[in-house]
């Protein structure tokens, strides 16, 4: 896994080079269909975390917009994002936000508890695996 660097200065491409692999929330189909656009991103706590302000609509038919932060995790996961309701009415009031959110986290022990989920996670599907091999073998006989 490797950690959150600077690709672009343009935030759109910094995001998706970032999290490409990692989540499906930056790309194009994806800001497509909710509207989204990025408008600035972050790389805190020495790669560890990705955070970035999104401009988006509010509800479906785009008729109101709002400004938000969103916080992923070394897997791509979202630690911390703002639910359409929450909405703040300018980039400046998110960017606050987000600040004092990344200044609450604790960046080591949320990726050492995603960590921990990749390898519970990892261990539950190589078992499930196995056993899907061993009831083809059986088949077999």
């Amino acid at each position: 896994m490797k950690l959150y660097t600077t690709e672009s200065s343009h935030a759109k491409w910094n995001a998706q080079r970032n999290l490409q692999g990692r989540t499906h929330y930056v790309d194009d189909e994806t800001l497509r269909w909710h509207k989204s656009r990025i408008l600035s991103t972050y790389i805190t706590d020495s790669g560890l975390l990705f955070a970035l302000i999104e401009s988006c609509a509010a509800d479906s038919n785009n008729h109101k917009r709002g400004f938000r932060h969103v916080i992923f995790d070394l897997f791509g996961n979202v630690v911390e994002r703002p639910t359409l309701h929450d909405l703040f009415s300018s980039s400046k009031a998110a960017h606050k936000a987000m600040w004092e959110k990344l200044n609450s986290l604790d960046a080591k022990q949320i990726t050492l508890d995603a960590i921990a989920h990749a390898e519970q996670w990892n261990a539950r599907e190589m078992a499930e695996l196995r056993n899907t091999v061993a009831t083809m073998a059986t088949k077999a006989a």
